[in-house]
């Protein structure tokens, strides 16, 4: 009679095992890679980043949302659309670069670049932010994605005013960017995306310093680096 109970508490729990997990991931908007997100929590992302950034979602950072609970604060956002330039020629190829905050305790910040149509160049890009009144606690990444292609980087160059990271541009369509970082909840930070006007190396790319009145209020580009970039401007958010 003993076993007979023990065999029936064994085979109810290993039925719950395995249905129990489908039944919550059904009641979820969005699951993919042990990530389930309501619907808001779904939108809410897609404002942060854009709509299919949630298959780069890594699951560690879906709880680092829920644990500073910015899904019940506003994204402010501020952006702007940068025309392509080739020599003395502005080109139909636009990009856009936006930068997002979301504030509870600390910030989550996200400096976001979309190409609209495909750069000719496709060389080592430079993209950061520069803190005014601020701190940087942590940089998470940077994701660069495009048709069946996606990428992480975390090689940062650090200053005690800002960061900033070389990405490849991949030789693929529908090309977009995202740099996540935290901050304290006050002052104000300016993002960057610069664009190489022709090819260079890494370490070219990597000569600059961090300081206001740079390409875009961030990057002060010295010896080999000087004139490689289109000098776009930047965006900013006060945190205050």
């Amino acid at each position: 009679m003993k076993k007979k109970t023990l065999f029936l508490i064994i085979v109810v729990v290993l039925v719950f095992g395995v249905i129990s997990p489908k039944v919550n991931a059904k009641s979820y908007y969005y699951n993919d890679n042990g990530v389930y997100l309501t619907q808001q929590e779904y939108q809410y992302i897609s404002e942060l980043y854009w709509e299919g950034y949630q298959q780069y979602l890594a699951k560690s950072d879906y709880n680092l949302m829920k644990e500073m609970d910015i899904f019940n604060h506003e994204i402010k956002k501020s952006e702007i659309m940068v025309p392509l330039t080739i020599g003395n020629t502005v080109t139909s190829h636009l990009r856009t670069l936006s930068i997002n905050s979301s504030c509870s305790s600390e910030c989550m910040i996200t400096l976001v670049m979309a190409w609209m149509g495909t750069p000719t160049v496709k060389s080592y890009d430079v993209m950061g932010a520069r803190v005014d009144n601020a701190t940087i606690t942590r940089i998470i990444n940077t994701v660069v994605t495009g048709n069946n292609y996606g990428k992480t980087y975390t090689n940062f160059q650090r200053f005690n005013n800002g960061f900033g990271i070389s990405v490849l541009v991949p030789n693929v369509d529908n090309i977009k960017t995202a740099t996540t970082f935290l901050t304290t909840n006050s002052g104000t930070i300016y993002g960057s995306y610069q664009h190489a006007k022709k090819n260079i190396t890494e370490a070219i790319s990597k000569n600059y310093s961090i300081g206001p009145g740079g390409y875009g209020n961030v990057f002060n580009f010295i010896g080999n680096a000087t004139g490689i970039y289109d000098d776009a401007p930047g965006v900013s958010v006060d945190l205050s």
